[in-house]
């Protein structure tokens, strides 16, 4: 019997938000792909979402490998191209003959760096499902008549294709699917997981209305709406699947819901079958449309977060972007939306075609003149595909090569003015302006210490100090340069090896402040093996903890190769101190904490830029917790250190210590 061919998909994760993860994509190309028979010659999995979600690097690696495909595909997207590429390079080097075949929207003809990476084989161009079904009887065909030989994939349209002398070469353009009916689902077909926890992705149409140049979505998807949206029989059978398997979040892909024909439908239908409200959706909502009556429909089927846009209020900025927005239909609308309760996602970008520091006032004062509510602070990705980008000369645009592609200068705003605009809004809106987005929140138990045994120089039971995907989340470190992680034993640097390859994408490392030289090693040993993994390095001060400058020189000499975050990171901070004045990145990993005890006399605000001070409190028997004192104390919170506390009151002390975290914005380690 004749080996099938072996596809493997996957898609990685923004790093703070794995439970939106969905690799619909992914789903979407095997359940077409099985509806033509494909099974037969071909055998397409797609990776585990405990791998893809939580998984480093070299954990990723190995799992590809473990599974040896013909072909590993990949969904692109700005957060995660560049890890899935780097990841794609070092399986392929593990498995000669590996086809690696990209999709997604960072596949597009004005992106060199995508098209041209040495990883890349195949590119699919625009909606995959045709192109990707074709693309595999092809090369099962091939594997069965020339084994060993490059198969010929030319009369394949929506294709780049690596060519003999470099470069990529293009074949006939896809015309997109004229009916969306013809995709089967892969929520019912079996195709997705989803976690516990997890957000359900339902996609709604493809297609948009507007022509908005900074927006991707709806392009390489035909002009029209015609039959390009998924029917209500369909939509309401995932939704009871979700809802079967325990979904309580459901976000409608879909970037103008109230336009849709199915609008109407699906909120009456949502009305009977979310009743009980125990579904949450959210919706992306275009304002002007938004009546009594859609608000009302919307409300009743328990929508209770909607983003509806906004960019901008400037009229120059609105033009240049060909964005159509009626902002006096559109505040009204929105208004409708807070007098139901439902939270909206308001956002203002900076550095769009056209807009100046004026027009930012201009955009703020509207805010405030219609009476509309919380805003966020975004800059401009000036994404591949897009007008923006193809008009970026025009504007004096620069912006960055790679992910994500933040505008960094335009002939109105240079980089200190748009980094200053932008911190000054963030701090207007109440907004942390240095935190970075896509960084995982810290974990609140990282700081616990579980029962170790205390010898040094043995093994780590297969499987130890992991969580039930078999991955390490925390490393422990002594001053000679030991490590551990939980429920093994210390550890010798020369047994490392194996613990890298099982690293998460988030690890915490735990040591004492003295063991800067070794924590040094290990943080470098972490990003040579995994350098996506954000590593949080919590140092332990029994005394004076290293002063700032020691730290900030620690840092800078610990090797990192900048990646997506911190790229993302390149407007975090005052920018004094000397550095480039327009620079590409920042630098997000490691993290550094200095845990404190209570009584030490440091001043947080001195680690500014470098490190988070963590207080170690731990309570006095009936004694209350000092909620004023650890405010005014300052730093990035508190390590409530429980100890024997009895059970009932230790619950007491979490829920009112957990409160005021919340309340002032802190963290509560314990």
């Amino acid at each position: 019997m004749e080996e099938k061919l072996r596809v493997l998909l996957a898609q990685l994760p923004v790093p703070s938000a794995p439970s939106l993860n969905t690799p619909l994509a992914a789903g979407y190309l095997a359940a077409y792909a099985e509806s033509l028979g494909l099974a037969a010659v071909a055998e397409i999995t797609l990776l585990p979402r405990a791998l893809a979600d939580h998984a480093g690097d070299a954990a990723l690696v190995e799992a590809i490998v473990a599974r040896a495909p013909h072909v590993l595909g990949l969904s692109l997207y700005t957060w995660n191209s560049e890890r899935s590429l780097a990841i794609a390079l070092r399986a392929r080097a593990r498995l000669p003959g590996l086809v690696v075949v990209v999709g997604g929207p960072e596949v597009q003809p004005d992106n060199p760096w995508v098209l041209e990476h040495p990883a890349v084989d195949v590119a699919v161009i625009g909606e995959g499902e045709q192109t990707f079904a074709e693309l595999v009887r092809a090369l099962a065909d091939a594997r069965r008549s020339s084994p060993g030989r490059p198969p010929t994939l030319g009369h394949v349209p929506g294709l780049a294709l690596r060519s003999p002398g470099g470069g990529m070469a293009f074949t006939g353009e896809r015309a997109a699917l004229g009916d969306l009916g013809a995709v089967p689902s892969p929520y019912l077909g079996g195709w997705l997981e989803l976690p516990p926890g997890g957000v359900q992705m339902v996609e709604i149409s493809r297609w948009c209305p507007y022509s908005c140049s900074f927006c991707l979505y709806g392009r390489n998807m035909g002009p029209r709406l015609g039959s390009r949206y998924f029917g209500l029989e369909r939509v309401l059978g995932e939704l009871a699947w979700g809802k079967a398997r325990g979904v309580r979040a459901v976000h409608f892909v879909e970037a103008n819901l109230n336009l849709v024909p199915l609008f109407w439908p699906l909120m009456r239908a949502l009305a009977d079958l979310n009743a009980d409200r125990q579904i949450t959706f959210y919706a992306e909502l275009r304002g002007e449309h938004l009546t009594d009556e859609v608000v009302a429909a919307l409300d009743a089927a328990n929508v209770r977060v909607v983003e509806v846009g906004l960019q901008t209020a400037n009229p120059v900025a609105l033009r240049a972007a060909h964005r159509r927005t009626d902002l006096t239909k559109w505040a009204a609308g929105t208004r409708r939306l807070y007098a139901r309760g439902i939270e909206v996602y308001l956002d203002v970008i900076l550095g769009l075609p056209a807009d100046d520091a004026a027009g930012v006032a201009e955009t703020l004062a509207f805010i405030e003149r219609e009476g509309l509510g919380p805003y966020d602070i975004f800059t401009l990705q000036v994404l591949p595909g897009t007008a923006v980008r193809r008009e970026a000369a025009q504007q004096a645009m620069r912006f960055q090569s790679r992910p994500p592609y933040y505008v960094l200068a335009t002939d109105r705003l240079p980089f200190p003015e748009l980094r200053r605009l932008r911190r000054e809004l963030k701090l207007g809106a109440g907004i942390e302006p240095d935190a970075i987005e896509g960084v995982p929140a810290p974990r609140e138990d990282a700081l616990g210490q579980p029962e170790l045994e205390e010898t040094a120089d043995s093994e780590v039971e297969p499987g130890a100090g992991a969580a039930n995907d078999g991955l390490l989340r925390r490393l422990e470190l002594d001053e000679a340069g030991h490590w551990r992680a939980p429920g093994g034993a210390w550890q010798s640097a020369a047994g490392l090896d194996s613990a890298l390859a099982r690293l998460a994408a988030h690890v915490d490392v735990v040591a004492p402040a003295l063991a800067l030289g070794p924590a040094g090693a290990l943080v470098a040993q972490i990003g040579a093996a995994s350098p996506s993994t954000v590593v949080d390095l919590y140092l332990r001060c029994a005394g004076e903890p290293p002063p700032p400058d020691a730290l900030r020189a620690w840092r800078e000499s610990v090797p990192h190769a900048p990646g997506y975050l911190d790229r993302v990171a390149v407007y975090a901070g005052e920018g004094a101190g000397g550095g480039p004045p327009e620079p590409d990145h920042g630098r997000v990993s490691p993290r550094i904490f200095l845990a404190l005890p209570w009584t030490a006399l440091v001043e947080p605000a001195a680690y500014t830029g470098v490190a988070a001070v963590i207080w170690i409190f731990r309570p006095t028997p009936d004694a209350p917790l000092p909620l004023g004192a650890w405010r005014s104390a300052g730093g990035a919170g508190i390590y409530l250190d429980l100890g024997p506390a009895a059970p009932g009151k230790r619950e007491a002390l979490l829920a009112e210590a957990r409160a005021w975290a919340a309340e002032h914005g802190r963290i509560l380690w314990w």
